[in-house]
């Protein structure tokens, strides 16, 4: 046996054997990352499951052994993108920053969602399929009701540690700013017209209005 194949063995025997739970969430996230891609660019009318496999690097049987169908792989594509922001707020809520530096992180957070344009996009087709399939209106509605309870709960703990003042209660918070937000990408998907910044400020606007850190009326605006 040459050296360059004891090494290409030693390598193989290096290699970690992944156990099918492990594997099956590695193909599930590769096709969650992939899908979101494809949603964002073709909508729920022009993605298609083979054509998400493929890029994968998975077969279409792969996909359906992960989702019932293409609905079932969007709603996993939004409750992914909806866990991640969950985490965000929870490692704010988690620093160990001064409680102005994590104000401020806070009011980051709640601005920079109406920069992404692939969010913008993923949450008009959200709404707009709702419409159409009750499967995604039953997520659609599962997910409004998470996010009140979660983000009422992180304000909460927010208004407790930092002492925050509110101008109406942490679920009426939660809900208008959710509502504004989802309303500001469904018009900029429909005119096609990004307007980022514009959005991030009418959202730190209302936001301001309603969450203050310190004296009332205060507000570390940048």
């Amino acid at each position: 046996m040459t050296q360059r194949e004891r090494n290409l063995k030693k390598r193989k025997l290096e290699v970690p054997v992944l156990g099918r739970k492990e594997s099956q969430a590695q193909t599930r996230a590769r096709l969650i990352a992939v899908g979101r891609e494809h949603f964002v660019r073709f909508g729920m009318g022009g993605a298609s499951v083979a054509k998400i496999a493929a890029e994968a690097g998975f077969t279409r049987g792969a996909l359906y052994a992960n989702f019932q169908n293409l609905e079932e792989l969007f709603v996993a594509v939004l409750k992914s993108g909806s866990d991640m922001e969950l985490l965000t707020f929870q490692s704010i809520l988690a620093s160990t920053r001064s409680a102005q530096e994590r104000f401020q992180m806070l009011r980051e957070a709640i601005g920079a969602r109406m920069q992404d344009p692939a969010w913008i996009v993923l949450q008009a087709e959200f709404q707009a399929n709702a419409l159409r399939s009750a499967m995604i209106r039953e997520a659609f509605l599962e997910q409004q009701a998470r996010r009140r309870r979660d983000g009422a709960a992180l304000l909460r703990e927010f208004t407790s540690q930092m002492g925050l003042v509110l101008s109406a209660s942490p679920e009426e918070i939660v809900a208008l700013l959710g509502s504004l937000s989802e309303g500001l990408a469904v018009r900029q998907a429909v005119s096609g017209v990004l307007e980022l910044e514009q959005a991030r400020a009418l959202s730190l606007l209302c936001f301001d209005r309603l969450v203050t850190w310190g004296l009332p009326g205060q507000h570390p605006v940048q």
